[in-house]
């Protein structure tokens, strides 16, 4: 896998993430699901292991509607089942739409961050060098005709300078 793989793969991984992201936001059921799942603090057990006071929420209740209902351990709380997630708001077709519009707003920004070529730029670089490969034989045919034409000058310059040399040396000897 060459680097411009790698970073078409990095940017597609980091599009789904972002799109999955807004997706929670904008699903109240799955937002829902996923308050439900992650604890309210991160460091939640930090301040039993700083023996810190434990005036902060306990995370072992569950705050609900239903002040009676307790959940037991975090493990439980972890444990979610696929069946208790409404997949009947999950449309894969409208996710790859958003998906696809994400990457059509974003893509002629994504191209001038990474320095990206597009087929547009390929295509001008093919006739810039076609245009080159023509100027390039151009320039050889022309060398070419100018080597036999200073070949020529060259054989016409000694004939005519042996002539010099012969009129030279007869009118040397007379």
């Amino acid at each position: 896998m060459d680097a411009m793989e790698a970073v078409a793969i990095i940017i597609l991984i980091i599009a789904i993430v972002i799109l999955v992201y807004y997706y929670l936001l904008n699903s109240p059921a799955a937002m829902g699901k996923l308050q439900e799942i992650v604890p309210k603090r991160a460091d939640a057990h930090m301040d039993e292991v700083l023996g810190k006071s434990n005036d902060q929420v306990d995370l072992s209740k569950e705050e609900v509607l239903d002040d009676k209902e307790e959940s037991g351990s975090m493990g439980k709380r972890i444990k979610v089942k696929l069946s208790d997630i409404d997949m009947s708001s999950i449309n894969t077709d409208a996710f790859s739409n958003k998906i696809d519009a994400f990457l059509d707003a974003k893509s002629d920004e994504l191209i001038k961050d990474w320095s990206l070529a597009t087929t547009n730029d390929l295509e001008d670089l093919q006739t810039k060098f076609a245009e080159t490969t023509n100027n390039v034989d151009n320039l050889e045919k022309n060398f070419e005709e100018f080597k036999k034409s200073s070949e020529e000058f060259q054989k016409v310059t000694e004939e005519r300078l042996g002539d010099l040399d012969k009129r030279i040396e007869s009118l040397e000897n007379k």
